[in-house]
């Protein structure tokens, strides 16, 4: 005997639509991936034959999409006013050194929490007043200090201190425990295989990482600090290890004042990549816009959408940019 119908999905039936629903789905985000790397290709193959730039082009057909859509021409771009002493001038971008890369990397690796900016300090045993402290601290671009220091009933020892100049390529050492180690250094001809011993001297301390902050953290202390340019080379970073880049767009007006925030480190922002990765391939587009709390937006995107974000805000340059709001 049939059972009768009652309205009411059985489990087998809602899974049954359910893989149907989601095979769908994953479908359709393959055949928008598969337009949007054709349309890429053939953007580069036209701009290349033509001599002129992939921006350029993405533009004109910007142009011809509008006018054949609304009946009329693109609006430029509006011309940003002078600044005042109500809209602050943005700092141009900056660039990272390898030796500044390589450097960093380094200090990941061994366990030390890297801040966008500012210092950065963890504790690896005990606490303030009685433990053992780690620090870095991002003087800028170019200048890098790392070290441990330990208190101990007040007083304090300082088991190793680092200051490296990623331009002039030296390093200045300084340890109360380690007096082999004391002295100035080059590192231009072996590069960080000159502090070789110092990594060595590290590694007898066990870096305990704290544990990254959840996703929310990470977009409530972000606004805090991509004001300057060297956080907002750093998040990029982030993104291109798992080739993604990004357009950051700065607030409009002045930014209000924000109660202390997180502290976001270079290690929490994997979480956020993962989230624009996991947004992209969930709406099946090839752009994911997070929006922050104090107005400013992160357009996330992968390399072959760069010539249609950056025609679309105004970016002139493939490098960590801040693009303009249309």
């Amino acid at each position: 005997m049939a059972r009768p119908r009652t309205g009411r999905q059985t489990s087998a039936e809602y899974q049954r639509r359910y893989r149907e629903r989601k095979k769908a789905q994953q479908a359709l985000a393959q055949t928008n991936w598969m337009l949007d790397a054709r349309l890429t290709d053939a953007i580069r193959e036209e701009a290349k034959s033509r001599g002129i730039r992939e921006s350029q082009l993405a533009a004109e057909i910007l142009e011809r999409w509008y006018e054949a859509r609304f009946g009329g021409a693109l609006p430029p771009l509006e011309e940003p006013a002078a600044p005042t002493a109500s809209m602050p001038q943005h700092e141009p971008e900056v660039s990272m050194h390898a030796l500044t890369e390589l450097l960093l990397g380094k200090l990941e690796e061994l366990g030390f929490v890297i801040p966008l900016q500012g210092m950065a300090r963890q504790c690896l045993r005990g606490d303030a007043d009685n433990g053992l402290t780690a620090t870095v601290a991002l003087n800028d671009a170019t200048v890098i200090e790392f070290g441990l220091t330990e208190r101990v009933d007040g007083a304090t020892c300082n088991v190793l201190h680092c200051v490296v100049d990623t331009m002039t390529r030296r390093a200045w050492l300084s340890s109360e425990a380690y007096l082999d180690l004391n002295g100035e250094r080059d590192v231009d001809a072996r590069g960080l295989n000159s502090l070789a011993d110092v990594f060595d001297r590290l590694r007898d301390f066990i870096m305990a990482r704290r544990r990254p902050l959840r996703l929310e953290q990470i977009m409530a202390g972000l606004p805090g600090c991509l004001g300057s340019p060297l956080p907002r080379t750093l998040l990029a970073r982030v993104f291109q290890r798992v080739g993604l880049e990004l357009v950051y767009l700065p607030p409009l007006g002045t930014p209000r004042e924000q109660p202390p925030l997180p502290e976001v480190a270079l290690h929490d922002l994997a979480e956020l990549a993962s989230y624009a990765r996991r947004e992209m391939l969930h709406t099946g587009n090839d752009l994911c816009r997070i929006e922050l709390d104090d107005g400013s937006e992160l357009l996330v995107f992968p390399p072959e959408a760069r010539a249609l974000v950056h025609a679309a805000t105004g970016v002139r340059e493939p490098a960590v940019a801040t693009g303009a709001r249309s």
